[in-house]
């Protein structure tokens, strides 16, 4: 009889009889994908369910307008695509009715064509079949990437009770577009692709008020090599959205596209709504009530400039972790940074709407994921005040009442509290994140 000698480390083999082990790990993979695979189903009934109700009255939806300026470019009159009057006949031939107008730069109209050669409730049906793909996409680069060991089919279905969500995909907007932009360029930048993060913002820029904060702080806090890449990618798609407008329009539309939008409050069902805007802009408005007041435009730009300034030092920080930290924490920091940043654009963002919240989950999910695996772990009193500000951004009713009540402004007051918080030295210091070596391991 043999054996090993004493002291041998050799780990003594299992006699299965004969009968390899189960594969545990390819069972768990197995079934993951089932439960991804019904939510997906569960979520494509769901919204093909909707849409085709909503589809048979679209009046109040903003997707109308969208629609209208996909038709008119592909009739060929792109030329003429911010005169309000031509712009309102194209909604009554197509839609029979007449509301908001279509205000985004002439090379969004583009995207809208997708959809824009069917009729108009079946083309609403695609887009939103079309903005639940966007959300997928992009919630499963942004988990699979950051939030290991999350699931990105359970944030999904989450996401849906997320009322900025829902509301965009009622109006047949384009904010989950942008969000799944967002997640690329932050997840290229966690990558160390800087050009291929600016090209993502880049063509982020039909919502400019959003991308353009965004990349400015970016291009202010990276080093020498991502600013550069960062520079070129974004110019690069700048230059190329450009072209493509003066196609549509005629280079004169870099002056007749400003004209419109700085005469857009004299036009009719115009929406602008500053007391349903949840941000600075918003904020300022329930206090003043009138956006063109002197004292309302100082305020704006005081708290919009506080704002930036703290942005700045959180990177200044997180610069300051890289320099002398490990990779886990040098990762949570870039999270944090980014996160804060995202939610110092929507802050200060001019023109809002409320499914343009639906970036929030990019900073919510990255906040909460921070705080859950942070060691040290926070206080009692710090974790709930962080974990009870976002509960109250995802419960709907809240975003209802608002609404309803035309105070939508001051959902601004949890979104600044976070941002406060995410800024604050005591979340960002003297932590890493357990989480993020997964993901940088992944």
């Amino acid at each position: 009889m043999t054996g090993t000698a004493a002291g041998s480390s050799v780990a003594p083999s299992v006699d299965c009889g004969g009968v390899l082990p189960e594969d545990t790990t390819r069972s768990l993979a197995i079934i993951s994908r089932a439960k991804t695979f019904m939510v997906l189903v569960f979520l494509f009934c769901l919204i093909a369910f909707v849409a085709g109700r909503l589809s048979a009255s679209l009046q109040g939806t903003d997707f109308p307008d969208f629609y209208c300026a996909a038709r008119m470019l592909l009739e060929g009159h792109g030329h003429q695509l911010y005169d309000a009057d031509i712009q309102r006949q194209c909604q009554a031939r197509y839609t029979g009715r007449v509301g908001t107008l279509y205000i985004h730069p002439p090379f969004e109209a583009v995207i809208y064509l997708a959809v824009a050669w069917l009729p108009m409730r079946r083309a609403y049906l695609l887009w939103s079949l079309l903005n639940l793909t966007f959300l997928a996409v992009g919630l499963r680069r942004f988990t699979r990437d950051t939030l290991q060991p999350w699931d990105w089919g359970a944030l999904l279905a989450v996401s849906f009770i997320f009322a900025p969500v829902l509301l965009c995909f009622v109006q047949g907007q384009d904010s989950v577009l942008l969000l799944l932009l967002v997640v690329l360029a932050f997840t290229a930048m966690r990558r160390e692709r800087p050009f291929a993060a600016g090209c993502w913002l880049g063509l982020g820029l039909f919502k400019f008020q959003i991308a353009l904060p965004i990349m400015l702080v970016l291009l202010l806090t990276q080093k020498r090599g991502a600013r550069n890449g960062l520079a070129k990618g974004f110019s690069l798609i700048a230059v190329v959205s450009a072209g493509i407008s003066a196609a549509i329009s005629g280079w004169s539309v870099v002056t007749v596209y400003p004209r419109f939008l700085l005469h857009l409050h004299d036009q009719p069902f115009a929406g602008i709504a500053p007391q349903a805007m949840a941000n600075l802009r918003g904020l300022t408005y329930f206090f003043f009530r009138n956006d063109r007041d002197l004292w309302f435009i100082a305020a704006l730009v005081t708290l919009s400039a506080a704002a930036f300034v703290r942005t700045l030092m959180v990177w200044k920080r997180a610069g300051h972790s890289s320099s002398e930290g490990s990779a886990p924490a040098i990762r949570g920091e870039f999270d944090l940074a980014f996160a804060n940043t995202v939610l110092f654009a929507l802050l200060v963002s001019y023109h809002s709407n409320p499914h343009d919240l639906s970036l929030l989950l990019l900073p919510i999910s990255l906040l909460l994921h921070y705080i859950l695996m942070r060691t040290p772990r926070l206080s009692r009193a710090e974790k709930w005040l962080t974990v009870g500000l976002l509960g109250i951004l995802f419960l709907p009713p809240v975003h209802l009442w608002g609404l309803r009540a035309g105070v939508y402004g001051l959902l601004s007051l949890p979104l600044l509290a976070l941002f406060v918080i995410g800024t604050a030295p005591w979340l960002t210091t003297q932590g890493t994140s357990p989480g993020t070596a997964t993901a940088i391991q992944g």
